[in-house]
This record gives C-alpha cells, sequence and structure tokens, in this order.
C-alpha cells in the first residue's frame, strides 16, 4: 500500500507543480510581456483537478479528511465497530458510484474538446477516476481490518461471529 500512496503522493505534487508552472507564465506573459497565453489557465485547470484527485487518494490512506466523530467517539468495544463498519459500507456505496460515474462521464464527453488545449475533456475526468479507484483501494484495505476487529471482539468473547 505504502508503494501506491507514494506513487499518487508523486503524482499529486507533479500535477500541482505543473499548475504553478503554468500560472507563472500565464502571470508573466500577461502583466511582463503583455502576451496573455491561450492555453495557462486551461492547462493550470486541468492540473489543479489532477491535483485534488491524487492528493485526496494519499489524504484517505492517512485519515487526514475532515471527520466528525461526534457519535462514534461516545461509543466503545462491538458498538463503535459496528458504526464504523456501517458508515464504511456506506461510504463504499457512495465511492463505487462515484467511480461508475466517472467512467460514464468519461465515455460520454470524450468527442468534446477542450477550446484552448484541444484535448478530450475525458482527461480531466480521468483524474476524478484515478484519484477515486485509489481512495476505493484504500477504502477498502480499511474496511477488512475494521471487519477483522469485530470479528477479534467476537473471538476474544467467546461469542461466534
Amino acid at each position: 500500500m505504502t508503494v501506491l500512496v507514494r506513487i499518487y503522493d508523486i503524482g499529486s505534487l507533479v500535477a500541482f507543480l505543473g499548475m504553478m508552472g503554468c500560472i507563472m507564465i500565464e502571470v508573466f506573459s500577461r502583466n511582463i510581456i503583455h502576451m496573455p497565453t491561450t492555453w495557462a489557465e486551461e492547462a493550470s485547470r486541468f492540473f489543479c483537478v489532477w491535483t485534488v484527485f491524487l492528493g485526496s487518494a494519499g489524504a484517505w490512506y492517512r485519515g487526514s479528511h475532515i471527520v466528525i466523530h461526534v457519535l462514534r467517539s461516545r461509543l466503545a468495544g462491538r458498538a463503535k465497530l459496528f458504526l464504523q463498519i456501517i458508515v464504511e459500507i456506506l461510504t463504499a456505496i457512495f465511492l463505487v458510484s462515484v467511480w461508475f460515474g466517472g467512467l460514464l462521464i468519461m465515455k460520454i464527453n470524450y468527442p468534446v474538446k477542450t477550446t484552448a488545449l484541444e484535448i478530450s475533456i475525458t482527461y480531466f475526468y480521468l483524474g476524478l477516476f484515478l484519484g477515486v479507484t485509489g481512495i476505493i483501494v484504500f477504502h477498502f484495505n480499511a474496511m477488512g481490518e475494521t471487519i477483522r476487529q469485530l470479528k477479534g471482539s467476537f473471538a476474544s468473547s467467546g461469542e461466534k461471529g
């Protein structure tokens, strides 16, 4: 898993550097030489999308996203694990829906080209698709750990699960 997280982190960093490079080119060409580019703004938006979704996958792995855990913090033991697995199942359903939606929107928008770069809009959505793919992998890995903990709680109390 750490290798996959490293790939997502490096991809996010490269996309961020690409975005910053495009912005610097646009600021320089617009304000210093007074010849704005036609492509830099669109390219920076492209890199921004990739930065956000690749970075989100790494953040998901680390548990760095904002979490409201008022109810979970008041529970303990098996009740806490049951709540956690229910939330994880609902989250998995949402993530898989986004993944399939990303595939569908990529297929539908493949013929549509961007204005300045003249590349398929699908490449913008590919960042979403790859980011959510990583999130799903990391999420199902965490779900497996929660299920093992839940089974362990039954085994330690002598009940069958």
